[in-house]
């Protein structure tokens, strides 16, 4: 715990070695009715923040975010949800280049827990534009008989969000893909390609890589369209930045042919013999079929006995008692035999 003299002058706070990343203050109101000190805590590393370092003042420190795009535009932005009650936000920034106040707003309360501003295409100093090498930001969260107030510095590299990265070339060549872009465009000295890190999204297939300005996905699909899209991030060597950029906008590439077309690729001897196996095999079957029907007709099957005839030759008495109707015409041809014996012999009498 230390004291809160050296942070009472807030536009000195560039120049101040003591402020680390984060300092938590604590104000009581006292007998008189007047705000007073009671704690402040210092921490080097918010996310390496030591344990129970925040109970001598009663509080834990803010989740606070901050990012600077390449339009100048600074965000704040924390989560206000873990405090008790409806607390009042009021925030001040500096912007600092050489341990030197460049950028000093003025103290703005707010309603929200977030707060936008646009600080300004260039910082001008003795009418030399400069490059911000940190940002701090002073919030106050008031409650009636209590303050807390923090006391945040960010390196301008850790919170620069890029801008995405331009594509100038996505062509086919051969069978391979290949794709260039520019070097991204930053407020600071990171010009060199080892100071950025891509990732590049073919298809919903995403390939990571840094120091480059070109890639080569090879052996693709030519019959197949292609979506391409890009985003970027600073690396480890140039202050890596806590954010990536946007994605860019798709960009379609293909089909280079249609699928109709592989079929010209095809070996030639697959062709013919497709084109000459087929016919052979519909003439083998048409043979086939009329060889069977021939042979059905120089050989025809011999016919079974008819199913009354399989009866009776099955059963074990063959004596069968023959119908009536058979019976009568049975008769009927020998009394016509007899009668036709005897005229017969009164012929011969006569």
């Amino acid at each position: 715990m230390k004291s809160y003299e050296p942070l009472q002058n807030f536009s000195e706070q560039c120049e101040n070695p003591n402020i680390g990343a984060l300092v938590g203050s604590v104000f009581l109101r006292n007998a008189d009715g007047l705000m007073q000190h009671s704690a402040s805590v210092y921490i080097d590393n918010p996310t390496h923040r030591p344990d129970k370092s925040h109970e001598c003042i009663g509080q834990s420190p803010l989740n606070i975010s901050c990012a600077v795009d390449m339009q100048n535009h600074l965000n704040f932005s924390w989560d206000g949800q873990s405090l008790p009650g409806h607390p009042h936000y009021s925030i001040s920034y500096l912007g600092c280049h050489d341990e030197e106040a460049v950028l000093e707003s003025r103290e703005e309360r707010v309603y929200t827990t977030d707060y936008h501003t646009l600080i300004g295409n260039q910082v001008m100093t003795d009418n030399v534009p400069v490059n911000l090498d940190d940002i701090i930001l002073r919030i106050n969260v008031s409650y009636p008989d209590l303050w807390y107030i923090q006391t945040q510095k960010w390196d301008i590299r850790h919170i620069t969000k890029l801008d995405p990265p331009q594509i100038v070339n996505a062509t086919v060549h051969g069978d391979d893909l290949f794709v260039q872009w520019d070097l991204p465009k930053t407020n600071t000295w990171m010009k060199q390609p080892h100071c950025f890190k891509y990732e590049l999204n073919i298809s919903n297939e995403i390939k990571a890589f840094d120091s480059t300005l070109h890639f080569t996905e090879q052996n693709i699909d030519l019959t197949r369209k292609y979506s391409i899209q890009m985003r970027v991030t600073t690396t480890n060597y140039c202050g890596k930045s806590l954010f990536w950029s946007d994605w860019t906008s798709v960009l379609a590439v293909g089909p280079i042919r249609s699928p109709l077309t592989d079929l010209s690729n095809v070996h030639i001897g697959v062709i013919v013999a497709i084109a000459l196996g087929l016919p052979m095999i519909l003439l083998a079957v048409l043979l086939l079929c009329k060889f069977q029907r021939v042979l059905e007709k120089l050989f025809p099957p011999v016919p079974g006995p008819s199913i009354k005839i399989k009866g009776l030759l099955e059963r074990d008495n063959v004596t069968q008692i023959v119908p009536q109707k058979y019976v009568e015409e049975v008769s009927e041809l020998q009394f016509k035999e007899t009668l036709g014996s005897e005229e017969g012999e009164e012929e011969e009498k006569w």
